[in-house]
């Protein structure tokens, strides 16, 4: 499941992604779909261990933007 989000203008549509880097956590995933020109942004999340459908549903819109804000571009996972 995706949720969606309107941050800089634009539409994004969130999911989770494999595994980060750091251990214990995965990664965030930020896809444009409102402009194809945007690159994807990636941030480090803890993982619960729980179904990606509830982790998803508990991010509340404050902290979608606070982590919009830490997301890297193209993939370079931001911390």
């Amino acid at each position: 499941m995706a949720k969606k989000f309107k941050a800089a203008g634009d539409t994004w549509r969130i999911r989770l992604g494999g595994p980060a880097v750091t251990e214990g956590h995965r990664n965030l995933l930020f896809m444009c779909e409102s402009n194809g020109q945007r690159p994807y942004r990636v941030v480090e999340i803890p993982d619960d261990g729980s179904a990606d459908d509830g982790l998803l549903e508990r991010i509340g819109s404050k902290d979608l933007e606070a982590l919009f804000e830490r997301a890297a571009s193209l993939g370079t996972p931001a911390r």
